[in-house]
């Protein structure tokens, strides 16, 4: 079966596999088409993270899918195995404006329900929404405008 594999930043190709293929297996294959590292890899099929040690059929992948790949930079691939330190800079800085104008309890509660709110909206984004913020000349020029073929 054929699949099409989309980088955000709007690369794409398409990939012949089996369903009975692992994720890990079309990693590399995408790492191979893209020159995108797999450990820098985030599969994502209909919006769920695809595991590595699964099969393509275990997410009831079919032909003419649509794979997203979602690429973590390599500084952050290193962050993520060190403790986060450090707070947001944005939170950081939203906590000492909200400090000015509550008390200190209230600050954090009105930060804490400020990040769940962001957090449930961005859960709520489709991909294809991001690409469409990303990229506005494809809806005016067109599907061909965003289609690059990897040889």
């Amino acid at each position: 079966m054929f699949l099409t594999v989309k980088l955000l930043l709007g690369r794409r190709c398409s990939l012949k596999v089996s369903g009975h293929e692992s994720v890990a297996t079309l990693k590399k294959l995408v790492s191979q088409r893209l020159q995108v590292p797999e450990e820098q890899q985030h599969l994502l099929f209909r919006g769920q993270l695809l595991a590595d040690d699964k099969r393509l059929s275990d997410y009831c992948i079919g032909p003419n899918a649509s794979i997203n790949v979602i690429m973590r930079p390599l500084e952050k691939v290193a962050q993520d195995e060190a403790p986060q330190l450090q707070p947001q800079p944005l939170w950081h800085q939203l906590g000492q404006v909200l400090a000015k104008h509550f008390g200190p309890q209230d600050a954090k509660a009105v930060l804490r329900l400020l990040r769940q709110e962001h957090e449930e909206h961005l859960q709520r984004v489709s991909l294809d929404a991001l690409e469409r913020l990303a990229f506005p000349e494809w809806q005016e020029a067109g599907p061909q405008a965003e289609k690059e073929v990897c040889k």
